[in-house]
């Protein structure tokens, strides 16, 4: 798997500077949330309270112009994504936090209405590296918390698709700020997970993304 990245990232740079098209980096900050079918609430603590988890993002584009106004944009990006569920047993704060390290290909056509902004959407198509479950108690004394959790590798399904919309604003020249829906069609997890979760469990995925990213 890493040589397969470190070739695709490979084909990227390369595609990019021998056509001269712009290419560069981003990241920044990712906010996830999961659907899930049965609710957590059906089969987990009744008085949880969804929160967003919080996570990073990173990655490297490569821009190729179809005309001064619009293009295709191809990135390949890591993401954290999942969901964090809060509640309260015994006195002490609980977080059940969903969790994948997930690898994604957008293919984005982007528009620039104005000077300096671009507005884009398309595909991406994501491979789970890693997920699973975790659970993080957050005792009385403030300086003491335990992580209790599971990988479940072998219950999810490892392929994602999605579609992404957002925008970034130049500033500095080659700078860039970034906002980015990511909205997922896919299950992510396995019909059978061996009574890990609800029988035929379904969970899709929405990300937020906030950051940064320079043209190179």
């Amino acid at each position: 798997m890493k040589k397969t990245v470190v070739l695709l990232l490979t084909c990227f740079m390369v595609v990019g500077m021998s056509m001269a098209l712009d290419y560069g980096v981003r990241g920044g900050l990712s906010l996830g949330n999961m659907a899930l079918d049965p609710e957590f609430d059906e089969w987990g603590p009744p008085d949880a309270e969804d929160k967003i988890k919080m996570g990073f993002y990173g990655g490297v584009f490569v821009q190729y112009p179809l005309s001064e106004t619009m293009g295709i944009m191809g990135e390949l990006n890591f993401i954290q994504k999942g969901d964090n569920y809060y509640f309260e047993e015994s006195g002490d704060d609980i977080n059940y936090i969903f969790y994948g390290k997930v690898l994604e290909m957008p293919v984005l056509f982007y528009f620039l209405p104005m000077e300096k902004m671009t507005l884009y959407a398309g595909p991406v198509l994501g491979y789970v590296l890693k997920g699973g479950y975790q659970y993080k108690i957050n005792y009385d004394d403030p300086d003491v918390s335990q992580y209790q959790g599971l990988d479940m590798n072998e219950y999810i399904n490892r392929f994602e698709l999605s579609v992404a919309a957002g925008g970034r604003y130049q500033f500095a020249g080659k700078y860039f700020g970034e906002v980015r829906y990511i909205y997922g069609f896919s299950n992510i997890f396995k019909d059978d997970t061996d009574g890990m979760l609800p029988d035929e469990m379904e969970g899709k995925t929405s990300t937020l993304t906030i950051g940064f990213g320079v043209n190179l």
